[in-house]
């Protein structure tokens, strides 16, 4: 993907809430008061196709091009030492697919932050959440991750973890690892994706 279309694709984001989906500037929503999470725009703009086609067709060379939109767009993170962390894919898909997608673009993005990458959460169990309901994606996010032994051994490095994941449609995962980091000592926890389904 060429300069022009990216600045393209710049020009008609809607960034917006994780969970409300209120549009938003900075780290803090006007609508429902979050001031942790951030969604570059929402799932039927272009970047939904980006995060999908990544995801879905195994477009390794959109890792990039992702992680450069969300380089320029998202807040300022005031913290010396930053780690990047993203939501595990299943196994199985990862198989299925050939690539991580969401490690892809954490990668991408902590090199054009200058941030620190780690994969400080794993998985517990196969289930998706892909057309489940709002309550159900919640006890389904507390069953399938946890932090791992390594992670939770590198968290006291670091002042600030971000989550990353590619689409979110409640925040229920990202919730769920940024409380699991949190309890496991991270000491500032904030969540960023590439599109919001609205």
């Amino acid at each position: 993907m060429c300069e022009n279309c990216i600045q393209e694709l710049e020009k008609d984001l809607e960034n917006c809430c994780i969970i409300c989906g209120n549009y938003q500037k900075g780290w803090l929503c006007s609508g429902c008061g979050t001031k942790d999470s951030f969604a570059f725009g929402f799932y039927d703009q272009p970047i939904g196709l980006l995060a999908t086609s990544l995801k879905q067709n195994s477009a390794r060379h959109l890792a990039l091009v992702v992680a450069r939109l969300l380089a320029d767009t998202i807040p300022e993170v005031r913290a010396e030492r930053v780690v990047i962390t993203p939501v595990p894919t299943l196994a199985k898909h990862r198989k299925e697919r050939g690539v991580a997608h969401a490690e892809m673009v954490a990668r991408e993005l902590a090199k054009l932050k200058g941030w620190s990458y780690s994969p400080l959460l794993r998985r517990k169990s196969g289930s998706v959440q892909t057309g489940e309901e709002r309550k159900v994606r919640i006890q389904q996010a507390k069953m399938a991750y946890e932090v791992s032994d390594k992670g939770a051994g590198k968290l006291a490095d670091f002042d600030a973890v971000i989550i990353y994941d590619d689409i979110t449609t409640t925040g229920a995962t990202l919730a769920e690892c940024a409380r699991l980091l949190k309890a496991a000592g991270a000491k500032d926890v904030r969540k960023i994706v590439a599109a919001r389904t609205r």
